[in-house]
């Protein structure tokens, strides 16, 4: 006899799949999706805030590091109280002798023993234009003494502060200015520099002891340097209100590198100094081009020779400006370099000068541009790999 199987016993209500079950695992997947969403939202708000921070002192710390590369000789130089009145001393550099010129021969000295004053030649009398070219002195000529000096006239006494009126007499007295001989204050500064210009032989030697001191060149940068950074630092209210000595000698001292080379540049086919040349020309163009790194633009009027005294003038100053230390300094030369170049192209040729340098990107970003895209590189790459995970 067939017997049926038995009737399954009633699932437990354990042995069901509980739908309730389900709906959690779907609620904590959506959850955690939400939890994944907000934690990529959290560090891309993180992300936006943190780039403009790190770009900022990126930057801010590149053009520290440019400015301490600028300023870097200033620690050779101290102003030091005596008294009343400050002065200031030279510390030695090694393996640069120490300057151990006095204040009355200072100016006067030059590599050769010779202390008499220049002869008055007959050649003041002549035209300039016809006075022949003085070639540059084999041995030390005999300088004048003294030696021209800036603000030999007098010094405008239209002083904001007394801490700037002291530091004008200190400066224009102490040994490390006066011995640099710095043809950057001679040509803006100085009336005996410019009565010079009427005797070739004398302008000649003046020119000669510029370029030749006593002070090797690299301790008059730091000199000239120094005391254009206290200059900065005792004349703040000068500066502020544009005061026209305070303003114009801060760009004369900041000028002192690029303005020595352009003094001492010699014209090999006559082994005569560029400047005196330019002295001898009646065209006084070739003269003007030595103002640009003191604000004197070349002036509209004007008919450049093209000579090639000029042209290494301007091959000068396109360098300095590509500088990435030198370019911040020279804000006369910014102020006049496009211009002039621009009106010398016009009569020379586009070889003559280089042009669109002040307005081309600052070379110092060059380096900080690198740091940058590898900043941005990182953060980028840091944002997607959290957005995976």
């Amino acid at each position: 006899m067939f017997t049926p199987p038995p009737s399954p016993q009633p699932f437990s209500s354990g042995s069901f799949p509980s739908s309730s079950m389900s709906s959690q695992e779907s609620k904590e997947r959506f959850s955690s999706s939400q939890d994944s969403k907000r934690c990529i939202g959290r560090r891309f708000r993180w992300a936006v805030i943190l780039v403009p921070l790190i770009v900022v002192v990126v930057t801010v710390c590149a053009s520290y590091s440019t400015s301490q590369q600028s300023f870097r000789p200033l620690s050779l130089l101290s102003w030091r109280e005596s008294g009343k009145e400050p002065s200031w001393n030279v510390h030695k550099r090694s393996p640069e002798p120490q300057i151990q010129a006095s204040l009355s021969d200072s100016a006067s000295q030059s590599p050769s023993p010779t202390t008499t004053a220049a002869p008055v030649s007959s050649s003041s009398q002549t035209p300039i234009s016809d006075q022949p070219a003085p070639v540059i002195p084999s041995a030390p000529p005999t300088l004048p003494t003294p030696f021209p000096q800036p603000f030999d006239g007098s010094i405008a006494q239209n002083f904001s502060s007394l801490s700037c009126s002291n530091f004008f007499a200190n400066m224009t007295n102490s040994a490390p200015f006066r011995a640099c001989r710095p043809f950057s204050m001679l040509f803006g500064s100085s009336t005996e520099f410019i009565n010079a210009q009427v005797n070739l032989t004398l302008m000649n030697s003046i020119i000669w002891g510029t370029c030749n001191t006593n002070i090797p060149y690299g301790q008059c940068q730091a000199n000239m340097a120094w005391f254009a950074s206290s200059l900065k630092s005792t004349c703040t209210q000068e500066l502020k209100a544009l005061n026209t000595l305070a303003v114009n000698t801060l760009m004369e001292l900041q000028a002192f590198s690029v303005m020595h080379d352009v003094a001492c540049l010699a014209d090999p086919a006559s082994n005569t100094y560029c400047y005196v040349n330019a002295v001898r020309n009646p065209n006084p163009s070739d003269s003007y081009y030595y103002g640009l790194p003191i604000g004197t633009k070349l002036p509209k009027t004007s008919t450049p020779t093209c000579s090639s005294c000029s042209k290494s003038i301007m091959g000068i100053y396109s360098s300095a400006l590509n500088d990435p230390v030198q370019r911040p300094l020279l804000t006369g030369l910014q102020a006049t370099y496009e211009s002039s170049a621009a009106l010398s192209v016009q009569f020379c040729g586009a070889s003559f000068a280089q042009t669109n340098v002040v307005s081309a990107a600052v070379p110092t970003l060059g380096r900080p541009s690198w740091i940058l895209s590898g900043t941005f590189a990182l953060i980028f790459a840091w944002t997607i790999l959290a957005s995976a995970s």
